[in-house]
């Protein structure tokens, strides 16, 4: 199987850093204040945000790369500032089974740009169980749509796996109506989760695979994921 997770809501909760940090390194290094209140955040990848709060503040030649290092530096000491930041219920024990088990792969695919992915998933120790595959996965750095990245990463496992994946070995778990969209373009198995921003009903009218409140009867999860077998 391939898991790819997607973060925010999903395997953690840090409230709105990522928007703050955003704003702050808008604000640093541009002198625009609340650029992402305007600029709108969800349901787009970080570049495409990105670009579009530049491009509504006249800055279309704007460096990418420094926005991105400055970026990460607001939003590592907005995390270390954020004491209520957390994994979500059943987290760990899904990507523990997921990186024990051969036929189970653990990915990313995220809105986030690479370093915001790393330095979230670092603040609640979860990098570690995607690093050792270079963080293999999809991000917000993509220039398209969350299921371009997607495919991208999948053509990319499947060149380092030696093999193709079929649709029912690739499952997206996500807490938005825009990984359900991504995983319904695709054909791939859909997991979502209540835990974001995104209502249990809202979530349930995009018609998943499979809908949890939350991780945390991970028997369950685990079967919806295909990683069963075995107490957790």
């Amino acid at each position: 199987m391939l898991i790819f997770w997607d973060i925010d809501g999903t395997l953690m909760t840090c409230g709105a850093d990522g928007t703050r940090a955003l704003d702050k390194t808008f604000l640093e290094l541009y002198g625009v204040p609340g650029a992402f209140v305007r600029a709108g955040i969800g349901g787009a990848m970080d570049s495409a945000i990105v670009g579009r709060a530049m491009d509504g503040a006249g800055l279309g030649g704007a460096d990418m790369d420094a926005f991105k290092a400055a970026y990460a530096e607001n939003l590592e000491a907005i995390l270390r500032a954020d004491t209520a930041k957390r994994v979500l219920p059943g987290v760990v024990a899904l990507l523990k089974r997921a990186r024990e088990r051969e036929d189970g792969a653990g990915l990313l695919l995220t809105s986030n740009f690479r370093v915001g992915a790393e330095a979230k998933l670092r603040s609640v120790g979860l990098w570690e169980y995607f690093s050792d595959a270079g963080a293999l996965g999809g991000f917000g750095d993509f220039q398209g749509e969350k299921w371009d990245a997607a495919r991208a990463a999948l053509r990319e496992a499947e060149r380092l796996a030696g093999r193709g994946f079929r649709p029912d070995e690739t499952v997206i778990v996500g807490d938005s109506a825009y990984d359900a969209r991504c995983a319904r373009l695709l054909g791939w198995r859909n997991v979502a989760v209540a835990t974001g921003w995104t209502s249990k009903a809202a979530l349930a009218a995009e018609r998943p695979d499979f809908l949890f409140d939350d991780l945390s009867d991970t028997r369950r999860a685990a079967a919806a994921l295909g990683l069963p077998d075995g107490p957790l």
